[in-house]
């Protein structure tokens, strides 16, 4: 029989191998494939069962902390809170239930749309009943399935944040007041020693809500009248064409919101950190001092799962800058390669076109994703119109989704020193 000790090494041993294999997957810029996350689930399962042999009241692990990205739900009803290590797809986050399925298997759903005539598994149910004007067919759950799929594959916010499936048009996520370690900790939490029948001084929990209210995102396309007619791969492009379109939209947003009808991005967030450029440094430059000066203002709890975030024009700076040993040394890289990828200062680098570019305020931006909380409507829907642009012989269609997002933090934390504040997300100031 196992010690309790030999115990705590087991599900510390597997707790350290769930967090490889979600680091890897992270770093890739990709979910954890179906393999993973089925041998993920069976690792979480072991753990649990450990858990369970050891006594009551003793620590679970080694260091006593709980995985908060774990993937086991408590529901498979949907509709839960998503961390950013858990699946992410659309039956996961809206549930199994299958309120609108197209069950006609000769014919599919977007030629049925798109051939104009009267089909009985097509609805104009809206998905938001307070604003029946935007019309459109609702997309059955397997189609948004897919097109979802494809978006989530092409994103680099929403697999890295939470997400809240959304039942109406606002949602509420509790969270509490940053503040500063010069006065109290996270949430006002404040504590001191004191002497044997001393008064225990009191602290109130300080919290606050962060409201999601979904924007509506309507995507247009023009579809040649050839793509529609050749049925077994005009559908499957519609699919691609609307995920990848979500996809660079959402992202967009998220980075660069201004939060006015659109969700508010992470350039925009309130505890955003601009960190100086150096005295005297060139225009459209990036330097080593840069870099390490907005790496140290990442509050500590972020490093874990931080990523640099990268306008295509920074590369050419960031794949030459490199730093000299010694006098006559040999230069060392800065951005490095890694498992088919790169990283600065050991954290994984994603680069984008949908951020700003080199020179301007966002250009390389230094974040935790997990700090950013998305909240997504259930229901697609798509419309279609062949008169727009009738003179050359093409449809017009449109694709309507609702979300919102919103930094989960309303200000900087300012740290014990009273001085110094440190922000999950971290931009470089205008060169």
């Amino acid at each position: 029989m196992k010690s309790n000790d030999d115990i705590r090494k087991d599900i510390k041993r597997l707790e350290a191998a769930k967090t490889e294999m979600r680091a890897s997957a992270l770093a890739q810029g990709r979910e954890m494939t179906a393999e993973e996350t089925k041998l993920y689930h069976e690792m979480d399962q072991h753990i649990q069962e450990l858990r369970m042999e050891l006594p009551v009241g003793s620590p679970m692990t080694l260091d006593g902390l709980h995985d908060p990205y774990s993937t086991r739900t408590t529901s498979s009803e949907g509709f839960e809170l998503r961390s950013p290590g858990q699946d992410k797809s659309y039956r996961a986050l809206f549930g199994s239930r299958e309120d609108y399925k197209w069950t006609d298997r000769s014919i599919d759903y977007f030629s049925a749309v798109i051939s104009g005539r009267h089909h009985p598994d097509l609805t104009t149910r809206s998905m938001n009943e307070t604003v029946p004007s935007d019309g459109g067919f609702l997309v059955p759950v397997e189609y948004s399935d897919r097109i979802h799929a494809v978006s989530l594959e092409n994103e680099l916010i929403m697999p890295r944040c939470f997400v809240q499936p959304m039942k109406s048009n606002e949602a509420h996520i509790p969270s509490m007041v940053i503040g500063s370690h010069a006065t109290s900790l996270y949430g006002g939490f404040t504590a001191s020693y004191t002497d044997e029948g001393g008064t225990i001084d009191e602290a109130s929990p300080k919290t606050r809500s962060v409201t999601l209210t979904a924007k509506k995102l309507t995507g247009s396309i023009r579809l040649s009248n050839e793509l529609v007619a050749d049925l077994p791969g005009g559908p499957e492009q519609i699919i691609s064409i609307c995920g990848k379109g979500l996809a660079w939209y959402r992202d967009q947003s998220f980075l660069k919101g201004s939060g006015s009808g659109e969700p508010l991005g992470i350039l925009n967030a309130p505890c955003l950190i601009t960190v100086a450029a150096e005295d005297g440094q060139t225009a459209n430059t990036i330097n080593y001092d840069n870099l390490v000066n907005m790496f140290a203002r990442m509050y500590s709890g972020g490093f874990k799962n931080s990523v640099w975030i990268v306008h295509q024009t920074c590369l050419p700076q960031l794949l030459t800058l490199s730093i000299t040993i010694g006098a006559g040394g040999s230069a060392i890289p800065v951005m490095r390669e890694t498992d088919g990828g790169y990283e600065i200062l050991t954290r994984p680098v994603l680069v984008t076109e949908k951020t700003e570019k080199l020179g301007d305020v966002g250009d390389i931006i230094f974040a935790d994703l997990s700090q950013y909380c998305i909240g997504l409507r259930q229901g697609m829907r798509f419309d279609l119109s062949p008169h727009v642009h009738f003179s050359t012989d093409e449809l017009s269609a449109r694709l309507i989704e609702r979300h919102d997002g919103q930094p989960l933090w309303s200000e900087p934390l300012t740290l014990e020193d009273g001085v110094t504040t440190v922000s999950p997300f971290v931009v470089l100031a205008a060169r």
